[in-house]
């Protein structure tokens, strides 16, 4: 009885900790945009080539023609294609993928202002929309646009749980011979345009409505089986501690003449891991749900760069994107214009967890075209000096993990001169003289009559 009330107690606690304490936006901190038209799909920042040149000197065909409408409609087009490649929507149920924590940070501590800068993967969406354009046709005017915050606003409620809107507000100033003027693309709310990110001048459809769940942590999938243990790889912008079943946070200091790395811990249960540092995670359990990172809460950085103050020889990325070539509209016509939407990093030379030709833990050839986001990797081949323990278990000839009436026969088939398709000669040396013969047989059969009359 007792162990039962424990296992319910603790698959109540674990449920529990699981649900945001309130699914809505409260000041500045990590969150998670949840579509309400497709429920299952969250905004990812997946790219950073966010591109005012391109949107105004080659597709509206220059400043002043953001006036007109067609200028202002071939600008709008590009704007939403590359709003399309830095920013997808993922299925992301088990919350495992970094690119879905954003980290909404308020602009004034007004209750009335609404207004946030977004930050992912290290890049803040007020950097990528932030630019300035030189345009040489009159002179040297430019274009400046500055303070392009999300602003985000309650707009109903579906059940317990509030509905948002978010929008940017597409302005800029263009400054001719020291007279300015401003011009405006409107504002341009987001949406999720059938699985696919878009803006929208209206926010009536219920594409354009958004839950925001707090994040206080996430969770990561153990990909290689070690020694009964679970290792993954992983590099996030922001602090985290390592919670529930993830035991140690390992980078890599140097490696050495014969392949071994050396490493030292960065963290274990518990201990932080510091923002911008790439780590091998050790795990006691490959259960997604048990290999928990809790967010420490600070500001993540915006940069390439780590906090962590030690030697470590990992590398990492934040973007994995593979879109390719993005066309748009300009005033040479439709899909005239094109950007390479590519922003990843090759696998050529690079070496990824894995099991090494000598049965470690290690680092081995990657495969594919990117370098996943978010995973630390190496560039040199190495592994770890860890052995993986040799199994004794007397009787055990057939190596399945049991003494039974199955390891009679590959015994017998060594005795005759066979080549048993499994044999381990340790555990088939019953009597342990290091000489396998008919005494051998004779102590497994008996081993085996005395545990069935037990």
């Amino acid at each position: 009885m007792k162990k039962i009330f424990r296992n319910v107690t603790t698959m109540l606690l674990a449920a529990i900790f699981a649900i945001p304490a309130t699914a809505q936006l409260n000041g500045t901190g990590y969150y998670r945009f949840r579509n309400a038209d497709r429920a299952n799909e969250y905004i990812s920042f997946a790219n950073n080539l966010f591109d005012y040149v391109v949107i105004i000197d080659k597709a509206a065909g220059g400043f002043s023609n953001l006036s007109g409408d067609e200028g202002r409609a071939r600008a709008l087009t590009c704007a939403s294609r590359y709003m399309q490649t830095d920013i997808h929507m993922i299925e992301d149920a088990d919350l495992i993928d970094a690119s879905t924590i954003i980290y909404a940070k308020k602009k004034t501590t007004n209750p009335s202002d609404y207004n946030y800068e977004m930050i992912g993967q290290s890049t803040s969406l007020l950097t990528l929309t932030t630019g300035s354009v030189s345009h040489t046709s009159f002179g040297s005017p430019t274009a400046t646009f500055k303070d392009i915050y999300a602003n985000i606003q309650k707009s109903g409620d579906s059940g317990e749980s509030p509905l948002y809107t978010a929008y940017i507000p597409l302005t800029g100033t263009l400054t001719y011979f020291g007279v300015s003027t401003q011009q405006s693309l409107g504002n341009r709310y987001f949406i999720d345009d059938e699985g696919v990110f878009n803006i929208a001048e209206s926010n009536s459809e219920i594409n354009a409505k958004w839950y925001i769940e707090p994040v206080n942590r996430f969770n990561v999938k153990p990909e290689v089986a070690f020694n009964g243990k679970y290792y993954t790889s992983v590099c996030v912008p922001f602090a985290f501690s390592l919670a529930g079943q993830v035991l140690n946070a390992y980078a890599v200091t140097a490696i050495n003449a014969d392949g071994t790395l050396n490493y030292e811990t960065v963290a274990t249960t518990g201990g932080t891991v510091p923002a911008g540092t790439p780590v091998i995670l050790e795990c006691g359990s490959d259960n997604i749900s048990e290999c928990q990172l809790t967010l420490t809460g600070s500001a993540p950085r915006t940069d390439s760069n780590t906090d962590y103050s030690g030697t470590n020889l990992l590398k990492s990325t934040y973007f994995s994107n593979t879109d390719g070539e993005i066309h748009y509209d300009t005033s040479a016509g439709e899909n005239k214009g094109s950007f390479n939407a590519d922003n990843y990093t090759s696998t050529e030379g690079k070496f990824v967890l894995g099991i090494t030709e000598s049965g470690k833990l290690g680092f081995i050839p990657a495969t594919g075209k990117a370098m996943p986001a978010n995973k630390s990797w190496m560039e040199n081949p190495c592994e770890f000096p860890w052995e993986v323990p040799v199994t004794v278990l007397i009787g055990d000839v057939n190596e399945d993990g049991e003494v039974s009436i199955k390891d009679v026969s590959p015994l017998i088939d060594y005795l005759l001169g066979e080549a048993p398709e499994v044999f381990n000669a340790t555990n088939a040396d019953i009597d342990e003289n290091e000489n396998i013969n008919i005494k051998d047989l004779s102590l497994l059969i008996d081993m085996l009559l005395i545990g069935s009359n037990e």
